[in-house]
Order: structure tokens, then sequence, then C-alpha cells
């Protein structure tokens, strides 16, 4: 099973693959904040920190979402990601 790494709380947290960082997050106490869950507010922005291709692929909604956002390349929408393997990533400041 792939195991989730949230190095902000220190936490590694194993998962069922396809599993969306979401749900893991409010099975477990994380300091990832959720807003709208729809990936339109970015309380839930989070930096890969290794792996990133381990995340599901980023639609074109996240995609324009982070654009307006000036994201990082490194950044995504924790409620719009699902995990496929191995991954490690902290909350954005």
């Amino acid at each position: 099973m792939p195991v989730l790494t949230i190095k902000t709380d220190k936490k590694t947290i194993e998962v069922e693959k396809n599993a969306a960082i979401i749900d893991v997050c409010e099975h477990h106490d994380t300091s990832i904040l959720f807003g709208c869950r729809d990936g339109a507010c970015g309380a839930c922005m989070i930096r890969v920190v290794e792996h990133p291709e381990h995340l599901s692929k980023m639609e074109e909604h996240e995609r324009d979402f982070l654009e307006t956002m000036a994201a990082r390349e490194d950044e995504r929408l924790a409620c719009q990601c699902k995990v496929l393997g191995d991954v490690v990533v902290e909350v954005s400041e």
C-alpha cells in the first residue's frame, strides 16, 4: 500500500491506492486545511516534496486555479489529489 508522508506534521500514513488526500486528512489529525473542497479557494495548497508522479494527474480546473494563484510548479491542491504511490508533501506557505 502507498504511504503518504505529511512532512509538516511528521506523519506517515499508509493509504489505499487512489485514496483522496482530503479523505485521508479527515481520518487523521493533519495541518492540511480544507475550505471549499472543490479546488476553488486554495486553502489546501500543498507542496509536493518527493514523488509528484505518485499523485493523480492534474486536471485542467486545478491547473487553471493554480495559475491564477501564481503557484509554484511543485504546488498542488490537496482536495484534488489522489495517492497512487509513496509521496511526501508539506503545507505550502
